[in-house]
């Protein structure tokens, strides 16, 4: 994740220093009073594919003034889901070249990945995989991504073409390309 707020998109930049009213809209909390939000700081979350921004700063009472708690802090951090930008009129992120899938986690039972594996494989497609000469049957790139999501940290990514997919290993592996065929 950027620290520095020149690594940061442009409407993500453009934020900061900004008072905007938070709404339902922007945090996604149902049934929510607008109240309004002098901004500090504000970042990409750590997945700059979600299009999440998490956003600090001093609530105001919808009159411009201070909304002191019992506790005396005006501080606060809200999540702005994706397609905040259209909602406050700001430049729109940079396309995602990934999206994420699926996350690996060591918990998940066999028969949950094979599941998670199958949804996301087409099963009746052959596949490319890099650093292998023939194509792959879509089962046994579904087995393999399945077992590969047992590991804590792998991540399975759509690219923007809506068919490749990327699995991605959290230590200094290759990462593996899978390109259905045709």
């Amino acid at each position: 994740m950027p620290e520095d707020l020149d690594e940061q998109p442009e409407a993500v930049r453009a934020l900061v220093g900004q008072t905007i009213t938070v709404t339902e809209a922007l945090s996604g909390i149902p049934n929510s009073r607008p109240y309004q939000l002098r901004v500090t700081e504000a970042r990409m979350s750590p997945d700059p594919a979600s299009g999440i921004v998490l956003v600090t700063g001093d609530r105001l009472r919808m009159d411009g003034t201070p909304a002191v708690r019992k506790w005396g802090s005006t501080g606060r951090t809200v999540v702005f889901l994706d397609g905040w930008t259209e909602v406050l009129g700001l430049p729109a992120l940079p396309p995602r070249e990934w999206a994420r899938e699926a996350v690996g986690l060591s918990v998940y039972s066999e028969h949950q990945r094979a599941g998670i594996a199958a949804q996301i494989v087409d099963l009746g497609a052959a596949y490319r995989v890099t650093g292998e000469d023939q194509a792959v049957p879509g089962d046994q790139v579904a087995h393999r991504v399945a077992e590969a999501l047992a590991e804590d940290g792998m991540r399975l990514d759509r690219h923007a073409d809506g068919r490749t997919l990327r699995l991605r290993h959290r230590d200094d592996r290759a990462e593996v390309i899978l390109t259905p065929k045709g």
